[in-house]
């Protein structure tokens, strides 16, 4: 009876611990999470790159107030643009990145430090 109880509450714990552990993109872009636990998905549009940013449980952070930077690394090319909010949990940037492009994201959110990611764009 005891193992049976050790097994079974290892079995829930591990499905627990990794219940929230995928970075689905829900935009069709790429993931990162930051140290603090933010998740920024990188999409590239037509014209423009953009930012979702949602919490560890993947809930909506409100990008009101938030500031950033894309810097996007091709070759020995380095190119930087601004990131602006623009509405719900997006930020975008005028830039045009391709496939394979190095990005590193930096957002700041409203009261907090800045934080860091490195992306590949597929």
């Amino acid at each position: 009876m005891k193992h049976l109880l050790i097994a079974a509450s290892l079995a829930f714990s591990t499905g627990l611990a990794f219940a929230d552990g995928d970075l689905k993109p829900q935009q069709g872009g790429v993931m990162a999470e930051t140290q603090s636990g933010h998740r920024v998905e990188l999409v590239a549009e037509a014209d423009q790159l953009a930012v979702y940013l949602t919490d560890h449980g993947g809930k909506p952070v409100d990008s009101k107030g938030a500031s950033g930077e894309v810097t996007l690394l091709v070759g020995s090319a380095k190119t930087t643009a601004a990131l602006v909010p623009a509405g719900g949990n997006k930020l975008t940037a005028k830039a045009k990145a391709a496939a394979g492009a190095k990005a590193i994201v930096k957002v700041t959110l409203p009261g907090k430090a800045a934080e860091q990611v490195r992306l590949t764009l597929k």
